[in-house]
């Protein structure tokens, strides 16, 4: 799911600063492209097992940048778009720095779903990350309004934490997710499906390969839900039961 919201309050004057336009050779435009073999996110799939299609346009000047993410989805749930697969929108405003070796990041993300326009709704998240051999990175979301679904609930909380290194050319990530759920007891009468807590565990490996000016990346991705059993023995994630999952994708910068 996941990825930027049109909601961004701006200081322009803070003891005397001025603003002055862009210059426009101060202006990037970056973007990627690729396809990956599932669409997984936050220990589910989004696509049943099939392939998507997904990329982003990211435009931005100094430590601001604004982006749009897109993917093909899973089948919309509205009944005059039966037989239509949504496609996922995700707007984005960041302020991105460093302090030394460290970098931080904060912003706002809006997630739109195209024939399924009741799961829309905004997150607020705040980014932390380490320069190190083996670099630590901690970033945390939340949701700031309801869905029209009541799928995604304002005061809920997902943190994602991870360590990564470089060994011989590749990238290897290992890191879990925490969950707090707001509590609702009209649209999540049944507490057992949203437990608190460790929820859960990824392993990754990427590789970068560089031609002329196009940088093309592979990787392989591993979810794994860890958030304790329900009284069904199953393991739940957005009050929906989860799997362990595997996607490997290929993926053009530019």
């Amino acid at each position: 799911m996941h990825k930027f919201g049109l909601y961004f309050p701006v200081l322009l004057l803070i003891s005397g600063l001025s603003v002055t336009p862009a210059n426009a050779e101060d202006v990037s435009v970056s973007g990627d492209i690729g396809v990956v073999s599932q669409y997984i996110s936050r220990g589910g799939t989004y696509t049943n097992g099939k392939p998507a299609v997904q990329g982003d346009i990211v435009v931005g000047y100094g430590g601001l940048s604004a982006s749009v993410w897109f993917s093909n989805a899973y089948p919309s749930p509205a009944p005059q778009y039966a037989g239509r697969d949504t496609v996922e929108f995700d707007w984005g405003l960041d302020y991105s720095g460093a302090l030394d070796a460290v970098e931080y990041s904060v912003g706002l993300a809006y997630f739109t779903y195209l024939y399924d326009s009741a799961s829309n709704y905004p997150e607020a998240y705040i980014g932390l990350s380490y320069d190190a051999p083996i670099s630590p990175s901690l970033k945390t979301w939340v949701a700031v309004a309801d869905s029209h679904s009541k799928v995604d609930l304002a005061g809920d909380v997902w943190v994602d934490f991870s360590l990564s290194t470089d060994i011989a050319g590749l990238t290897f990530a290992a890191g879990g997710s925490f969950a707090y759920w707001a509590k609702d007891a009209v649209n999540r009468p049944n507490i057992d499906i949203y437990k608190d807590g460790l929820t859960v565990a990824t392993l990754s490996v990427s590789k970068d390969i560089e031609v002329d000016d196009v940088v093309f990346t592979a990787s392989l991705v591993g979810s794994m839900p860890v958030v304790r059993d329900s009284a069904d023995g199953k393991k739940y994630i957005y009050g929906s039961a989860k799997n362990p999952e595997v996607a490997f994708g290929l993926n053009m910068a530019f």
